[in-house]
């Protein structure tokens, strides 16, 4: 697969919001950390922003950030950066021009399509869907996608993490980490792999995410492995989840400024205590439901706020990442399909840099395996639209269409059919990986199949088929005694 992120670039963004939008967003955002300041419940955090300069209430735990600090330690933070697959091939460049696909992390039921029932995840899900999303096409990244009901659960992340280190060769996203001893682990895991801390500073080879709180606090034990991720140069996803009219203002530009605070005060704490490590400007933002106050991940709302939060990264030449696909459905079926479908448009449409969200339900809780499938048709064909048009000589094709003439007219009779260059440009045409281009009748003799059978029969092979390369034996066998270490 050389050159596999290559499938993931796309064209030049449509912007949502305008500079002086992005510029009056920005400065609110600064106005917010001096003035309001955020509440930080870590003392590691704290210490390292109070020596940078930042005025530090340790009663309240409130910092606040005079905007000159805060521009400083935003500077350091690396604008460009490599997401590394455990194989060198699967290596994600960070730099403004790609639009990369996870999975989506914590779900705690698996959808069963059969029974149309859901049961509780389990260690065998994480393993299963590893290899899946080893093998899906547009799917960049791999993150644990379920809480294994069956695995303790002081060990759970790390159990994960083990798993999706030894199936998966892509790059590999830590989600549910909540304490630094759980992220301490995971850097000594990475670290065997690649063959030291000094290599793993070089080389990502994981990456972790951090949510903040909303409103305008960082919670303790989360912030310190956030530290702990920084020592190591493991980038950080900080992820706002600020929902509209609960948790931040009412209006799309109150939420950003928000979640943008929230942001930078977390960038700021880890460059405060680790200047030049690598953060991820990543902002899952929604809005709440008008009759129930239910957060709605796929709404229209939630669209325009994830877009307009990486176009503020963009702003401050941070590494992006966004929600970007993640149905509010319960079952797979025609609101997911509509849902994603429209999400991963506008994030291609935007080149949001990495996108969440692959193969979950019902706000990140549910699991589906015939959703991991759908998914990853409708990435591709999102990438489909959203890669660059030539507009040469070539690609023009003027003397060709002189050549070919009008229908009926002419040796050729107006067909490019039979064109050397018609067959060298028609593979490059997107072609599905599920749906079926075939006649009804042929449609028909194959047993009529609606697509989530199509897509459980697919995953169902994958699981059979796919067999991917795994680590080291030895190297697997020392990141058990870690777990068991965890465990003892």
């Amino acid at each position: 697969m050389a050159g596999f992120s290559e499938r993931f670039k796309v064209r030049k963004p449509t912007p949502i919001l305008s500079n002086e939008d992005k510029r009056a967003i920005h400065e609110a955002g600064l106005e917010v950390m001096e003035t309001v300041g955020v509440r930080i419940h870590s003392s590691m955090a704290r210490n390292s922003l109070r020596k940078a300069g930042a005025l530090v209430d340790e009663k309240s735990g409130i910092v606040r950030f005079p905007a000159d600090l805060t521009k400083s330690l935003i500077s350091k933070v690396p604008s460009r950066i490599v997401l590394s697959g455990r194989d060198r091939e699967f290596d994600l460049p960070l730099d403004g021009t790609h639009c990369y696909y996870t999975t989506d992390g914590c779900g705690i039921m698996v959808w069963d399509q059969k029974s149309r029932t859901r049961r509780l995840s389990v260690l065998q899900d994480i393993k299963d869907t590893a290899v899946i999303a080893d093998y899906l096409e547009y799917c960049s990244i791999y993150e644990p996608m379920v809480v294994a009901s069956d695995v303790p659960e002081k060990v759970h992340v790390v159990t994960a993490m083990k798993e999706a280190f030894d199936l998966s060769r892509k790059h590999v996203e830590s989600e549910s980490t909540s304490n630094p001893e759980e992220a301490r682990l995971q850097v000594r895991m990475a670290s065997e792999i690649v063959g030291g801390i000094e290599e793993l500073r070089k080389r990502h080879i994981m990456s972790a995410m951090v949510c903040t709180m909303s409103p305008l606090t960082l919670d303790g034990p989360a912030t310190d492995a956030a530290m702990v991720w920084s020592e190591a140069h493991v980038p950080v996803h900080i992820t706002g989840m600020a929902m509209m009219g609960v948790s931040g203002p009412a209006t799309i530009a109150g939420d950003l400024v928000v979640n943008h605070a929230e942001t930078l005060a977390l960038a700021a704490a880890m460059q405060a205590h680790s200047p030049g490590s690598p953060a991820i400007y990543a902002s899952v933002l929604s809005n709440m439901n008008p009759r129930t106050g239910a957060i709605q991940l796929a709404s229209p709302e939630a669209l325009l706020l994830c877009v307009g939060a990486h176009e503020m990264a963009r702003y401050l030449k941070m590494p992006s990442a966004a929600g970007g696909v993640g149905s509010n459905a319960k079952t797979p079926g025609v609101q997911s399909t509509m849902e994603n479908s429209m999400l991963a448009m506008r994030s291609t449409m935007a080149a949001q840099e990495i996108n969440n969200g692959i193969g979950l339900l019902d706000c990140s809780t549910v699991l589906s395996y015939e959703q991991m499938i759908i998914d990853d048709e409708i990435v591709g064909r999102a990438l489909a639209c959203g890669r660059e048009i030539p507009v040469t000589k070539e690609t023009i094709n003027l003397d060709l269409i002189r050549q070919v003439g009008i229908l009926g007219v002419g040796p050729k009779k107006g067909s490019y059919l039979g064109e050397r260059s018609t067959m060298l440009e028609v593979r490059k045409f997107h072609q599905s990986n599920l749906f079926t281009g075939a006649p009804f009748e042929q449609w028909e003799a194959r047993g009529k199949k609606d697509e989530l059978t199509i897509a459980k029969e697919k995953a169902d092979w994958i699981l059979k088929n796919h067999e991917p390369s795994r680590l080291d034996r030895d190297i697997s066998d020392r990141l058990g005694r870690l777990v068991k270490e965890a465990e003892e």
